[in-house]
């Protein structure tokens, strides 16, 4: 791909990734940037993010990591199905935002492995793991 033709694909990437409705978005998370095998995410946390004891409920972190990694591994022009993932659970949240990173470890034709790690507002690892997707070419029909 040509760079217009990889910030076309970026662009519309993006846009699908932030599609109202979808479950991630609809739980406040969006894609804020992406690249060639990488992706950053974030999320303005509120009340309805956190478990009966205050802190951010693990679930929303796996949200976010799946939805970066996800989109980090479609940055070459395919989709891909989430086939494993692995997470760790590492510090406890302060401030009111969360920032979703992911980085590729290997893009294949047909896998591809991110590692993704959330941060709070304070730069403090909150969670961190490893997705792996099988990848198929383009969007599907909408």
């Amino acid at each position: 791909m040509t760079e217009q033709e990889k910030q076309v694909w970026y662009d519309a990437l993006k846009e699908r990734a932030n599609q109202p409705g979808t479950y991630a978005v609809t739980g406040g998370m969006r894609v804020a940037e992406l690249g060639d095998g990488w992706a950053r995410g974030e999320l303005l946390l509120e009340e309805r993010h956190r478990n009966p004891m205050g802190i951010v409920h693990g679930g929303v972190y796996c949200t976010l990591l799946d939805q970066v990694a996800g989109a980090a591994a479609c940055t070459r022009g395919s989709r891909g199905l989430t086939v494993n993932c692995e997470t760790r659970f590492l510090g406890i949240a302060q401030g009111d935002v969360l920032c979703g990173h992911a980085q590729a470890i290997h893009m294949g034709r047909t896998l591809v492995v991110m590692h993704a790690w959330v941060t709070d507002s304070q730069d403090t690892l909150c969670a961190d793991g490893t997705y792996t997707f099988r990848m198929k070419p383009g969007f599907p029909e909408d």
